[in-house]
């Protein structure tokens, strides 16, 4: 009995007054909540053969339950965000690199035409040496936009370097207290894992103002689909991504069969392996990692998941989705006698026993999928899709 209970993940939904937590159960809570129930019925034993058997003190073993399933709950409970609407305010920040302003006028004008409000600082196209400012202006502008009551989504301009500076001056109590949407992909890998891990709160891993919305030819229709299926759309069964549709010019290789399901985690590789060692180190265990990287040799991707198998980040993985590993126009050619970038992905995903699919259209690329960080989802490697397995906003 209680093997089968602790294969099965139990979503829960409560409510708190004005706010809507949604809670995913796995085996370690399940099995919490089975020595409490248990316990209540030794209590209620107790109380029943007690010589003082007054009913006030009675506790149906239930109620125990119930009310320690209640409290369970507000401690684990997942920050979700408001969805946007046409009307609601945006924000652009620059936490990390230096912006361009053609980009960022492109993009405010796009959203704009979609009917959002944007707003931004007087300074947002500052620049401090390859940085969008000092480390206090940064982190300053960053939290302002979670002060403000006005701003439903915080949009950083691009990524670059820079938010790794920033993370220990951050206050995680009040983007937990304050939860907007937060998207953005790259060095916004940074705040991205450390704002799950710190705050608890969904994230969206997505084409950033610079980068897709402020680009020459804007969204490609598969990037610009699940960018606003992710925040902006109802979706209260959850949603599948599947890129089929869409008749890409690039197909997903699957190098490992099967499902598997566990919330999604990952970013950009050269982040994760950053913040190895820190508070906000990345958290695998039972997740569906997805990783992506631009500029990087095969040799570099290879130290970098060296170190992740090593601290044990790929052990006990439910799914992998490895995206777009790109490289740049002025680098000089891979070793056509050495290990290619695939050969090196397979070398270390391709036995895990878990579903794999590489070359999924994520990261610094023209296609671009968004991926809510810290959402129930379920890999499907045979079918090369992805199930949202609930709302990632209210």
């Amino acid at each position: 009995m209680m093997g089968l209970v602790a294969t099965a993940v139990i979503k829960i939904r409560f409510f708190n007054i004005t706010e809507m937590y949604e809670l995913y159960l796995t085996e370690i809570h399940i099995i919490i909540i089975y020595y409490t129930y248990y316990s209540s019925v030794l209590i209620e034993d107790y109380l029943l053969k007690s010589p003082v058997r007054n009913n006030f003190l009675i506790l149906s073993k239930y109620k125990v339950t119930l009310v320690f399933l209640f409290l369970f709950c507000c401690l684990f409970a997942e920050e979700i965000p408001n969805r946007l609407t046409p009307g609601d305010t945006i924000i652009f920040v620059a936490p990390s690199g230096g912006l361009d302003n053609k980009r960022i006028s492109r993009a405010k004008r796009r959203l704009e035409k979609r009917g959002y409000i944007v707003l931004y600082a007087d300074d947002l196209l500052r620049s401090h040496g390859y940085l969008g400012g000092t480390d206090d202006r940064r982190v300053e502008e960053f939290m302002d936009a979670w002060k403000n009551p006005n701003v439903k989504a915080i949009f950083p301009g691009t990524g670059g370097y820079g938010t790794t500076r920033i993370l220990d001056k951050i206050d995680f109590n009040m983007i937990k207290e304050n939860p907007k949407i937060l998207v953005g992909f790259s060095d916004i890998t940074g705040l991205h894992l450390a704002i799950n891990k710190m705050a608890e709160l969904i994230t969206f891993h997505t084409p950033s103002p610079m980068y897709g919305l402020g680009s020459i030819g804007n969204l490609s229709p598969v990037s610009d689909h699940y960018f606003w299926k992710a925040i902006e759309q109802d979706n209260p069964n959850g949603y599948i991504i599947d890129v089929k549709p869409f008749d890409l010019d690039e197909s997903i290789i699957p190098l490992h069969g099967g499902k598997g399901r566990g919330e999604l985690i990952g970013g950009n590789l050269s982040l994760i392996n950053t913040l190895m060692g820190t508070p906000y180190e990345i958290e695998t265990d039972g997740k569906i990692l997805f990783i992506e990287d631009v500029g990087e040799a095969p040799y570099r991707i290879d130290r970098y998941l060296s170190q992740l198998r090593l601290a044990g980040k790929l052990d006990n993985l439910k799914g992998v989705i490895l995206g777009k590993f790109t490289r740049r126009a002025d680098e000089p050619p891979d070793d056509k006698n050495s290990f290619s970038m695939m050969e090196v992905l397979e070398q270390y995903f391709s036995h895990l026993g878990v579903p794999v699919l590489a070359n999924f259209p994520i990261g610094h690329h023209k296609y671009n999928i968004s991926l809510p960080i810290g959402i129930l989802a379920e890999l499907d490697a045979d079918k090369q899709i992805i199930q949202i397995l609930h709302n990632p906003t209210k």
